[in-house]
Order: structure tokens, then sequence, then C-alpha cells
């Protein structure tokens, strides 16, 4: 009996210095269990610093690379912003005050990332002083100052006998590049001006900066489409966001691995900071490359990011008619087109800066939903539609499968100048000699939104107005003669807010006989596009 009595106490002992010690260590995770930023003395924590360094490290991280940064010591980065929040966060963590000039320890990830807008997006557009007059209306289609847009034009020089306006971004003339060499055989070395575009804005010391958007001046940028994809990414990452050539062979002699330069790609800040700290040294390995997005890749791999590979941003690697690109565009939104200056334009009748700026239209009303392909049938599939929303609509006499409807028709040759299959790095169609097996092509003609319809059909809907063609060598429908005498199609739809998972389904309304209806929604539960 005494000997439990004795043993009890003994246990009980025992769990309350247990519990004694316990209560220490917490305290002291309160003191250090974060990264200690400024002078802090943690050497009597190693314990419990070593077991959250992992957290503590990414969340340094994140405020030592924020674009709005104030040297402090030991190499600190914090804006006075931040250094708030961290004083105000900490006062209700803990009762313990700061030493005179020193920052409380970091003791919990509280910092969210933010999701990115448009002023925090710095554009560097590629250009050139000679060509500049002849490309400054690209720029100046999609450049919209009042929406508190940022970036520069990089020139090699000032552009002679010409006033340069606010409606584009104000110039920069880049750095002298003599101390470089250059090698390459067939390549200007201009490529090396423009692969320091990136190094040239980190020295500018913008604030508020999540990312750094490259292009070329003949390039057009969907703006709100490039501001919906980046905010899916943490911006105080490193991140390298671009795509590949639509040409196989450049793919091949380059890379595969490569964001190409001319239809843009984007780097988040904390890349742009890492990389300004050695390209120049970086840029004297490699005096062979031809271009400035292959140094760009070459130098951005020495530091281990990968590419992010995003179809939305198109090179336009290609020569002729674009057509097939735009009819069927990958389930992404449209970020970018390049080589405007090489391909046809993209609506016939029109000069290729007109027709930018009528495409344009279409993407002020509706831009998540550009280029989106949607696919139903008419009059139990005696019919097939293949729309590219604000861009074209393909009829097919005859049901034509969705499988085959998804292969790029190819309207254009490679970037050597070949049709052959090998050359392209995607599905692509022939199109039929067999002119009833070709389809009937309508346009878009204009888009609007039906503001004071409020029936269910068409209450704060999108309707877009697709007219016929006069492309004798397209629209042949004399094998068709319900469809020959149809001028204009009008989808209807609600505005797309958010990126698209899945295709649109739509449904042919009315088939008058000028005129077809159709109206174009999300899909409901296990609808299918043959069952239009």
């Amino acid at each position: 009996m005494g000997h439990t009595r004795l043993s009890a106490v003994v246990t009980l002992a025992v769990a309350c210095s247990l519990l004694y010690v316990l209560s220490l260590l917490l305290h002291a995770s309160k003191l250090c269990s974060g990264k200690c930023v400024i002078d802090e003395d943690c050497s009597n924590f190693s314990a419990s610093f070593t077991d959250s360094s992992d957290m503590a490290v990414d969340l340094y991280q994140g405020i030592l690379l924020s674009p709005t940064t104030k040297p402090l010591k030991q190499g600190a980065f914090v804006s006075r912003h931040t250094r708030k929040q961290l004083n105000n966060h900490q006062a209700g963590v803990s009762s313990i005050k700061a030493k005179k000039n020193h920052l409380l320890p970091i003791t919990t990830p509280f910092l969210n990332p933010r999701k990115t807008n448009l002023s925090r997006i710095v554009f560097g557009i590629a250009a050139s002083a000679n060509l500049w007059k002849i490309r400054r209306e690209y720029v100046r289609s999609w450049w919209h100052p009042r929406k508190k847009m940022r970036g520069f034009v990089w020139l090699d020089e000032p552009v002679k006998n010409m006033s340069w306006g606010s409606d584009v971004p104000p110039f920069m003339i880049s750095e002298s590049t003599k101390a470089f060499e250059y090698s390459n055989r067939i390549g200007s070395r201009s490529a090396i001006r423009l692969s320091r575009i990136v190094i040239e804005s980190i020295r500018l010391r913008l604030q508020d900066v999540d990312w750094f958007v490259m292009g070329d001046d003949d390039t057009v940028f969907f703006t709100e489409n490039l501001v919906r994809v980046l905010s899916n990414y943490d911006p105080t990452k490193m991140y390298y966001i671009g795509s590949q050539s639509e040409s196989h062979p450049q793919n091949t002699d380059f890379s595969y691995n490569m964001a190409y330069g001319g239809g843009g790609f984007a780097i988040s800040y904390p890349l742009a900071l890492a990389l300004s700290k050695f390209q120049d040294s970086c840029l004297h390995r490699y005096p062979q490359l031809f271009g400035s997005d292959d140094r760009m890749h070459a130098c951005i791999t020495e530091l281990g990011v990968p590419i992010l590979k995003n179809p939305g941003f198109h090179q336009f690697d290609v020569y002729g008619d674009a057509f097939g690109l735009l009819a069927v565009h990958p389930l992404v939104p449209l970020l970018s087109i390049h080589h405007l200056d090489i391909i046809k334009p993209i609506f016939h009748n029109m000069t290729r800066v007109q027709a930018v700026r009528h495409l344009l239209k279409a993407a002020s009303v509706d831009q998540a939903a550009m280029l989106q392909q949607t696919i139903c049938y008419g009059q139990r599939q005696r019919w097939s539609f293949s729309i590219s929303l604000g861009y074209a609509v393909q009829v097919y006499q005859g049901f034509i499968s969705p499988w085959e409807l998804q292969r790029v028709p190819r309207t254009f040759l490679s970037w050597h100048g070949n049709k052959a299959r090998s050359h392209f790095p995607f599905n692509i169609q022939e199109i039929s000699v067999d002119s009833c097996k070709q389809p009937t092509i309508f346009y878009m003609s204009s888009v609007h939104q039906l503001q004071h319809k409020t029936t269910a059909r068409g209450g704060g809907s999108i309707e877009t107005v697709y007219k016929k063609e006069d492309q004798p060598e397209r629209n042949m429908t004399g094998c068709d003669t319900v469809l020959s005498s149809v001028q204009v199609i009008r989808i209807r739809k609600k505005p797309t807010l958010e990126t698209l998972s899945q295709r649109l389904c739509c449904k042919v309304q009315h088939w008058r006989s000028r005129s077809i209806d159709i109206d174009v929604q999300p899909c409901g539960d296990g609808e299918l596009a043959i069952d239009s």
C-alpha cells in the first residue's frame, strides 16, 4: 500500500516536471521559431529554429525578393510596409518587445501570395529605331496608359524625325554591348542588346513589380488574359513562362524547353533579380548563340529554373495565312500573337493593322473566351459547326467528329516554307481538294453587349455577328444550296469570367434562309458536343 502511494507520487512529480519543460520549450519557440531577420540572438534556441527552418526560409524568401525592398542589416530586404506588418503581427503573437533598431523574429507564414494586377506587370518591348515607325501601330493597338500599364520600348538609338507620343510606352536607349563577343555567323549582335532588357529593367529600381513580360514590337498582347494567367502563380517565387515555336525544326535547332521571345514570355521578379546578378558574365559564356531568347534560356537554365509552357503565347513561326492556328486554338487564354509583319492579315480585305484592331474589338468585350473553340451540329448532324469565339465560324456539310475538328487546318507553310506534317509540332489537317468537303467560313463582323435585353436568352449576353466573306477559293457552297443562302451567323453567350477547363457547348437555335442563331454556354452535366 505504501509502495503504491510512493509510486504515484513519483509519477506525478515526473509528469509535472515534463509539463514544466514543455512550457519552457513552447515559450522559446515563440521567441525564435522563425527566421531571425536582424541581429536577434537565437543561439539559445537553435533546436527550435532548426525544426522550423524550412517554413522560415520560404517566408523569408518572399520578403527578401519583394519588389519594394529596402536594404537592412545582414543583407535582409524588407519594405517599409512589410516592416510595419511584421511588427504589428509580432505584437499580437508575443509581448516581447524588439530591441532598439531590431526587428522581431518571424514566427508564422502569415503573408499570402497576392493576385497580380496589370499595374504590377512591366512590359519590355524589343524594338529598333529603323523599324519603329512601321511597327508602332501594333503596340498602340494593345497599349492602354489609362489602365496604369507600365513598360518601356527598348531602342538601339533614338528615332529620328518623329514625335514619340503618350499612347505608347516611353522609350529607353539600351546600353552599349561592345564588351560582349558575338560569333554566330548568321545572326545579329543586336541579340545581346535585347537579351539584356531584363537586367536593365531591374536597374531602374521600379517598385511594386511582380512580373516582367518580354516581347517584340510586332507582337500584340492580350493583357486581361495575361493578368488572369499570371495570377495563378506566386510572384515571390521564380517562374519562367512561355511557349515553343510552331516549327518543329526551329524547336530542335534551338530548344523545346526555351520560351520564344518574339511571342512573349513572363519571368517573375525574383527570377529577374537573380538573373541580373550574373547575366553579364553568363552572356560572355555564350557568344555562339543566335538570338536573345536562347541567351535568356541559357542563363535561366544555369539558375536551374525550367520553363512552364503556356501555349497561349504565339510565336507564329509560319508563313502565309495563319487562319488554321487561330480557328483551332488550344483550351488556354490567348496571350499574344507575333510576326504580324510576316503572316497575312488575320482578317481578309483589311490591312494588317486594321485586322489586329478588329480582333481587339472582340477581345475588349469577352477576352477570356477569345479564340476558344466550341463545336456543335445543326439539323440532325447534317452540318458541323466549329466556332473560334471572336474570330470565325467554319461550317462543314455532313458530320465531322470533334476529334477531327480539333486538328489544325493547314492554311500556312512552315518557317522553312514546307508543307510536310513533320515540320509542325502539333496535329494538322490538310484541307480537302474537294470543294464540297471544305468549310464555309464566316468571319467576325461586330460584337456588342445586349445590355437592354431582359429575356432569359438575351439578358446580360454578348452577341457576335459573323458574316460570310467573299472568298471564291474557300466558300464554294454550290454543293449545298441550303447553306449557300446564309450570309450571317449570330452567336450569343454570357461573358466568360474565368479560365475554361472544358470547352463550351453550343446549340443551333434558329436556322433561317439568310441567318443562323447559335447559343453558346457552359456544358451541362454529361452533355456531349454531338448531342447538339
